[in-house]
């Protein structure tokens, strides 16, 4: 079994069953809840640290289909989940913000170190070490 799709709406989950089932590819859904919640939540779907794997997952029964089953997706403009994609892309081509972010962190720690180090020197300096 492979997966192929995950959303955090129920009605994608069935559309794209449905979908794979009228084209003969035989499919399951792991991580539905089973009883019937509202299918609305606050969730957001350029959320970087959002855990997805609790999203209801379409996965491929047969991995004869899978290729069919990604092709079926792509017709409709839906591109088909790849394992760590988002935090691949975002490895090789940092956004400004995130270079930005990594210089301020780079920073606090040099600056820290020195505090550290400043601190240390001083209390070998009143034990009368140095």
């Amino acid at each position: 079994m492979r997966q192929l799709y995950t959303s955090p709406r129920h009605e994608n989950i069935d559309r794209v069953v449905a979908l794979l089932n009228e084209h003969g590819i035989e499919s399951t859904v792991a991580n539905r809840s089973n009883w019937n919640k509202p299918s609305y939540e606050r969730f957001s779907y350029s959320q970087r640290k959002e855990n997805r794997d609790r999203w209801p997952q379409v996965w491929i029964t047969r991995a004869d289909d899978y290729t069919r089953a990604r092709a079926l997706l792509r017709e409709l403009g839906i591109e088909p989940v790849i394992r760590h994609g988002e935090e691949l892309a975002l490895a090789r081509n940092p956004s400004p913000d995130l270079r930005r972010q990594s210089v301020a962190v780079r920073a606090r720690r040099i600056v820290m170190l020195a505090v550290a180090g400043a601190f240390v020197v001083l209390m070998l300096r009143y034990m009368g070490v140095i």
